[in-house]
């Protein structure tokens, strides 16, 4: 492992770490939408980062209010501050401190409170995660696959599925439509063939 370079261990790294789920709705003036948060894309990252000896660590450049919070303000009270803030985000070779990958971030944030500071941190660490493992993010996980798998089932394998969903005159029987809702099919002919063990052991 001492020998791998920082290029090297990220690369290892995007090989077992590809995809994050978005876990956070946030809401906006006319908007609700998904996002993936900091700790979701640590939690799936971690461990590859630590098995391939890679440290993130972020450095603040520079960093302001550029809104304070003001409750007593006229006419309207501003009752969220704005912080910016710019940082290096280094993705470090544990074996040779000198050996990294650095990437300038701006984050932006704001919060009714103290957090802003904090919040921005997290968010150009995250952003810098993302973009230098490139993480696939989505809503989700499982319709993220389904959309990958293009193989069908064979003939034979409809011909095995055949009696245990269908009646002789070619119908679906009561199982059969449960399986073909539960699955999300019409048609025997439209089903993926990641999905034929889990539909055969249902419906036996």
């Amino acid at each position: 492992m001492s020998k791998l370079n920082i290029y090297q261990r990220i690369n290892a790294v995007m090989k077992v770490v590809e995809y994050v789920q978005k876990d956070r709705s946030v809401s906006a003036p006319g908007v609700t939408y998904k996002a993936v948060s900091h700790d979701q894309v640590v939690s799936v990252a971690r461990k590859a980062l630590v098995d391939n000896g890679v440290m993130i660590f972020p450095n603040q450049v520079s960093g302001e209010f550029l809104q304070m919070r003001d409750i007593n303000a006229t006419p309207q009270p501003i009752k969220m501050g704005l912080y910016s803030g710019t940082y290096e985000i280094n993705f470090v070779n544990v074996d040779d401190g000198n050996d990294r990958i650095t990437i300038t971030v701006q984050a932006h944030a704001n919060d009714n409170g103290d957090k802003a500071p904090g919040k921005a941190l997290s968010y150009a660490t995250k952003s810098a995660m993302l973009k230098v493992l490139s993480l696939e993010t989505g809503e989700n996980d499982e319709s993220r696959e389904e959309q990958r798998d293009i193989n069908l089932i064979s003939a034979a394998q409809i011909d095995q599925l055949f009696p245990l969903l269908c009646d002789e005159s070619g119908n679906y029987t009561e199982k059969g439509l449960k399986v073909c809702k539960a699955f999300k099919f019409n048609n025997l002919n439209e089903i993926k063939s990641k999905k034929f063990n889990e539909i055969l052991r249902f419906a036996s």
